[in-house]
């Protein structure tokens, strides 16, 4: 695939990641204009309950299809089938019986029913037809967009419909389930296989080989991920969940559109040159300065607009959550610079790096609980959370440096200039920005993004020419 062709599917992903992932997030402005910051809150608790199901039972089949040398054989894919409805079964009969415990955990006793109806949701989706995942070894992408997306387009389209009816968190409940139930239904409608099921002895046991790090890392990464809206839940109210949850989807979801689309994209180009030592050694070095340069620019971006933003978009009865949006927009910065070394060694099929990395991130959970024990409010817990992903950053490209052998040498420039850029975007943040002149404030983060990608681009000639050389076979020069 040459240059053009790797931009082609690169745009192709990106409108489907992009369009997926900014109707999720019209969906949460419809909800939250419609219904109280209180229902918002109830609303928010089955959707950490959905990824904590999610995230702690994944054992990345997906990837696994994506990045096995016999991945595209049939017989592998009809036991992944296979095993994800028997993964649905086993998860729909657990969650059914924890319900009760989850609703009073969240001082919600009233609301049991609710978490037993999310019990069917896993079942659903144990059907999906991995032909999708299969396309992705091509760089076929236009499938796993379409997937991706049709579903939240669906999704945001009953939203008001269902807001102006229900009038409370009911809302989440019938969205989830209309996604889940599309989310199947369309993976059959991409798919070129018939749908197969197997039982193969030997591709079991490759699965959980590949998988059960990943499993551990996803228990990990509902910590890290969906921990600090659960404590907040749990040691507040429902209406101090409500805006914390609207501040942090407003950074998290462009965090993840890029995360997706980067690691969708680079995840099989990488994959290509792991039998190759110096290949695999720019390949890392190209990750890692590809997922810094994403992490500065939403750190810098949502860090300038983002108050003002969400002030626009959720109305002032969630302004008290926009003072948080600077810090939690580097804190999910710093996640999106971790993913860099994390999907060099996924590509590698070394899935106990990304554990491994995250062990030392869910030093922040430790963090966030003594934060509410000693009093410090939400924003004791955002902090924890920074200095927890700093600290797996760290880890991480230490980690790989000693897989690859990459040097720190050619990242010395791109990490100088981005933690610059960085602090002088939250110095402007701290002292100039009041949430309440969107106009400006907007306009600006727009101005200094674009400048601060300009100048990161200038320190990262040798990604560039990683991307223009991938497909050929000659070793590409880094510069």
């Amino acid at each position: 695939m040459r240059i053009h062709g790797f931009i082609k599917s690169g745009l192709l992903l990106s409108s489907g990641n992009a369009i997926g992932a900014l109707c999720t997030f019209g969906r949460n402005i419809i909800i939250t204009r419609m219904i109280s910051v209180e229902d918002y809150g109830i609303a928010a608790t089955f959707a950490l309950t959905m990824a904590l199901v999610q995230m702690s039972t994944g054992l990345g089949v997906d990837r696994l299809i994506v990045q096995a040398v016999d991945g595209n054989k049939p017989r592998l894919q009809a036991t992944v089938q296979a095993f994800n409805i028997l993964r649905g079964l086993i998860l729909a009969i657990i969650m059914y019986a924890v319900a009760s415990p989850i609703a009073h955990l969240f001082s919600l006793p009233e609301l049991i029913w609710a978490f037993q109806w999310l019990a069917v949701l896993p079942l659903i989706t144990g059907f999906i037809h991995m032909d999708i995942a299969r396309f992705q070894r091509e760089s076929r992408f236009g499938a796993l967009a379409i997937s991706e997306s049709v579903p939240q387009v669906l999704a945001v389209a009953v939203s008001a419909p269902l807001a102006l009816y229900f009038g409370d968190y009911r809302v989440m409940l019938w969205i989830i389930t209309l996604q889940a139930i599309s989310s199947v239904v369309i993976t059959f409608m991409l798919a070129e296989r018939k749908y197969r099921v197997a039982l193969d002895r030997q591709y079991i046991h490759q699965i959980f080989s590949f998988g059960w790090p990943l499993m551990l890392n996803g228990i990990l990464m509902f910590g890290i991920f969906q921990a600090d809206r659960g404590i907040v839940g749990i040691a507040y109210n429902m209406e101090e969940l409500g805006w914390f949850s609207a501040a942090f989807t407003l950074t998290m979801f462009p965090a993840i559109l890029m995360m997706r689309t980067a690691q969708n994209l680079m995840t099989p180009l990488i994959a290509k040159n792991q039998t190759d030592d110096v290949l695999l050694a720019q390949s890392a070095v190209a990750s890692i300065k590809a997922f810094l340069i994403l992490g500065m620019l939403i750190t810098v971006g949502l860090a300038i607009g983002g108050p003002s933003l969400s002030v626009v978009l959720f109305g002032e009865k969630y302004l008290q959550g926009a003072y948080i949006i600077p810090w939690l927009a580097l804190m999910h910065g710093m996640r999106m610079v971790k993913a860099g070394p994390i999907t060099v060694a996924i590509a590698c099929g070394k899935t106990k790096l990304p554990l491994y990395s995250n062990i030392v991130r869910s030093i922040a959970i430790l963090f966030a609980l003594y934060a509410v024990w000693q009093g410090w409010g939400v924003t004791g817990i955002v902090i924890g959370g920074i200095v927890g992903e700093t600290l797996a950053v760290i880890f991480a490209v230490y980690l790989m440096m000693r897989f690859v052998s990459v040097k720190i040498l050619p990242l010395c420039g791109s990490i100088v200039m981005s933690v610059t850029l960085i602090v002088l975007a939250l110095w402007i943040s701290s002292n100039y920005i009041t949430a309440l002149n969107p106009v400006f404030e907007i306009s600006l983060a727009i101005v200094f993004s674009l400048a601060a990608l300009l100048i990161s681009l200038l320190f990262a000639k040798d990604m560039i020419l990683w991307l223009k050389n991938s497909d050929q076979q000659n070793k590409p020069k880094l510069a």
